[in-house]
């Protein structure tokens, strides 16, 4: 399989080097789509989010920053995508109000 199939096969379930890529590819990609959405939904103060299908897991962080007391749950086919390490994002996804 060429290194570019590989990596467009990473869409279904991110895994190992070419999945880390690919879920950073997905944050970048979509960025201003979930930015258009998420401002659409401003206003509101929930108590519970579910972040289903979060792929990179771009989204999930906003909605953290956003709405800091909520309870999030970011689910995904892949581990490796509900639990993408974030340097520049504290708490990560993985601890404290976020469940995996």
């Amino acid at each position: 399989m060429g290194l570019f199939k590989r990596f467009l096969g990473q869409t279904r379930k991110p895994e190992g080097f070419f999945g880390k890529l690919m879920l950073n590819a997905m944050n970048q990609g979509h960025a201003a789509l979930s930015d258009w959405g998420l401002s659409h939904i401003e206003g509101l103060s929930p108590l519970v989010i579910a972040e289903l299908g979060c792929g990179g897991g771009r989204n999930a962080r906003e909605l953290l920053r956003r709405y800091p007391l909520s309870k999030l749950y970011a689910v995904d086919y892949s581990a490796l995508a509900v639990c993408a390490p974030a340097p520049t994002i504290s708490p990560p996804l993985c601890a404290g109000a976020a469940v995996c």
